[in-house]
């Protein structure tokens, strides 16, 4: 992998995840988690089927610590990728 891919930038882009959480609870549950990941300044969650968030840094936050801290709650996250199609 990158740099890129396996980090979170910190700037206004963020980086953006999928994941299998159904319940409003479960994201405040998931949500609350992630901020407590050291660096992580805020987590917006998308109106898309499957679930959608992106996490927004103040420094340079490894992806593997999202989805450490999500996998406490059994809940699953997926990065993806940095750039989009331009099609």
């Amino acid at each position: 992998m990158t740099y890129i891919t396996d980090n979170i930038i910190p700037g206004n882009h963020g980086k953006t995840f999928t994941t299998d959480v159904n319940e409003a609870s479960e994201k405040t549950k998931l949500e609350a988690a992630i901020l407590k990941v050291q660096g992580v300044v805020k987590v917006i969650f998308a109106d898309t089927f499957p679930l959608e968030f992106t996490v927004h840094t103040d420094r340079v936050v490894k992806v593997s610590e999202i989805q450490s801290a999500a996998n406490e709650w059994n809940y699953h996250v997926i990065a993806k990728g940095p750039f989009f199609p331009l099609f």
